[in-house]
């Protein structure tokens, strides 16, 4: 009977090591292929952004359901490790899972270069074997405040080239004085500037009769 008891949980040891190693030991089917469609390798974006997953000659699946030649999608970020086929891929911020199915995501990462991988789990976790992993692509975040810092930039350009113009066409119009809108004024009037409202023509005299010879006298 003790010998039983002891019997009984390495048996279940066995068991349970063996559903793994069946677990782990899931072929890839032939020609599947993993990889992501959007953004592209090299590509720098504006986050949030959208990230879309793509599968050839195999079906997405939610997790917990073991369709045949199904699976469902899990994005590594920034990691460099390599996926154990004989464990559940990892589920923290560096490898997202998206048990329900889904084949795109927005992801909000921080500024700099970063790295999208993607890899096929089955309705487990597990990756398949080999591992269904897809090209590692390097993308660029493009960090918003450098783009307030432009506009910041074009607001004062275009504010500085308005009141400049605004300043031009200040000086070039003549300003009224009191002598009416287009009199010279106390400045133009430095410069020799002629008031055509102070210098306005005097009339000409009229021209003096011209007296008439005298008459002749008449001869004795």
């Amino acid at each position: 009977m003790p010998l039983l008891r002891m019997a009984l949980p390495c048996l279940a040891l066995a068991l349970l090591a063996a559903a793994v190693q069946a677990q782990a030991a899931r072929p890839t089917p032939k020609g599947a292929m993993v990889y992501i469609m959007y953004p592209e390798d090299g590509a720098t974006v504006k986050g949030p952004f959208l990230c879309r997953f793509g599968l050839r000659n195999m079906g997405v699946a939610p997790a917990g359901h073991d369709f045949p030649n199904t699976g469902h999608h899990h994005l590594l970020i920034d990691t460099k490790e390599e996926i154990n086929p004989d464990e559940p891929i990892p589920h923290d911020k560096n490898h997202l899972h998206f048990g329900a199915g889904e084949t795109e995501t927005r992801l909000d990462l921080p500024p700099g270069k970063h790295t999208l991988q993607l890899v096929l789990g089955d309705g487990n976790h597990y990756s398949f074997t080999p591992p269904l992993i897809s090209k590692k692509i390097t993308i660029t975040v493009r960090d918003d405040s450098d783009d307030d810092r432009v506009k910041t930039r074009s607001r004062h350009r275009s504010h500085h080239r308005t009141h400049r113009a605004h300043s031009d066409r200040h000086h070039a119009e003549p300003k009224p004085t009191k002598d009416g809108p287009e009199g010279c004024g106390f400045w133009g009037w430095l410069k020799g500037c002629q008031d055509p409202v102070s210098t306005a023509a005097k009339p000409t005299a009229e021209p003096s009769a011209v007296p008439a010879p005298p008459a002749a006298s008449a001869v004795p």
